[in-house]
């Protein structure tokens, strides 16, 4: 194979695989050097590299580093002190030298074997390559595939990679079966520690994803509007209960744009495919305020709201009182409306229907 048709090779490969050249080429490099280690029997120990010299005969160029010794006992992994200095005269007994290997023994044939060796790390690479990718978005949103099933973990694919969702960060409730695609958060990339100095295998790493965290409804939001994709659609605070209801506080920067609608989409579409996404968890879009009662109100919806009484601003306390027949809304069920607005809004909240404030007003005039 000639030096041009490995450049074109390699050129193709990066084409498909989507694997940059220089990464290609590092590992074409480094299956030379391992074809020479093999062919001359040298120990793993031996520090061999390969570097690519088109201008040579078998396009490349190999250089073995030896300890420079006052008595050799080893010729593939030392060099006598005064053979070093022939190259170097300032070189010491313990001092190390890069010498360059004949390939000539070797012959094209281990070019070819180095690219045998390089088409079976293909899949290796791919998948370091997409780890360094899933690395830089923890954080982002990406549609994994279910491969199979470890107790009560799901292992997804993502192209060459695996990707584990763990049972806590399983919406409650929700089914997978194997094919099914999910859109789940990257949590993070677990990376172990280096242990003497060698770099973690990449088997060793774990990408671990989401579909609780509440950064996923913002992501998707930002999918599906693109009003906030662009900043135009500022989301401001965001409290969620897996699986069941979350709350979104937007603000316009564009006073032009319908913050709250922008997030709707017309007939409620864009909120509806979120929803249909998140096993049908019920989504509240609300205009956040800087007014805390304001605030408040609109943090209770689906809810009407009466009245918002500051009891203790410093301490962000405030009492909510709700028509008769809103009570059961506005708490929600297992109080998870309150307490999602609660967490919206920073603020403690008291909730009473007008007939139970009547019957405190009644209480404190007789006890007065």
């Amino acid at each position: 194979m000639m030096c041009n048709e490995i450049i074109e090779v390699l050129k193709q490969l990066e084409k498909e695989r989507s694997i940059p050249f220089p990464e290609l080429m590092a590992a074409l490099e480094g299956a030379i050097a391992n074809a020479y280690r093999k062919h001359r029997h040298l120990p793993s120990s031996a520090r061999i590299r390969a570097q690519w010299a088109p201008e040579a005969p078998n396009c490349f160029r190999v250089f073995v580093e030896k300890e420079v010794v006052g008595i050799v006992t080893d010729e593939n992994t030392q060099i006598s002190v005064e053979e070093a200095r022939k190259m170097d005269p300032n070189l010491e007994v313990g001092d190390t030298v890069s010498i360059e290997m004949s390939l000539e023994e070797m012959g094209r044939v281990a070019v070819q074997n180095a690219f045998q060796i390089l088409t079976q790390r293909l899949r290796e690479l791919e998948r370091e390559h997409a780890m360094r990718d899933l690395q830089a978005h923890v954080g982002d949103v990406i549609t994994a595939r279910v491969e199979r099933f470890q107790g009560n973990t799901v292992i997804l694919s993502y192209g060459r990679v695996e990707v584990i969702l763990p049972y806590r960060h399983q919406i409650e409730g929700e089914h997978y079966a194997i094919g099914d695609n999910l859109k789940v958060l990257i949590l993070e990339v677990q990376v172990p520690q280096r242990e003497g100095g060698r770099e973690p295998r990449l088997r060793d790493m774990k990408v671990i994803a989401s579909r609780t965290d509440k950064r996923l409804v913002a992501r998707l939001l930002a999918q599906e509007s693109p009003e906030v994709a662009n900043g135009e659609v500022e989301i401001k605070a965001i409290a969620r209960a897996p699986g069941e209801r979350t709350k979104i506080a937007v603000h316009s920067r564009n006073p032009l744009i319908d913050a709250v609608g922008a997030c709707l989409g017309q007939r409620g579409m864009r909120i509806q495919a979120i929803s249909n996404e998140l096993a049908g968890e019920h989504i509240d879009v609300v205009e956040w305020s800087s007014d805390p009662e304001k605030f408040i109100r609109a943090a209770l919806s689906p809810a009407r709201v009466n009245r918002v009484i500051i009891t203790d601003k410093e301490n962000k306390r405030a009492v909510v009182v709700v028509p008769n027949n809103q009570l059961r809304q506005a708490v929600g069920r297992g109080g998870v409306n309150v307490r999602l607005a609660e967490e919206l809004t920073g603020w403690t909240l008291e909730v009473h229907s007008e007939e139970e404030i009547a019957k405190q007003e009644r209480s404190a005039r007789r006890g007065a």
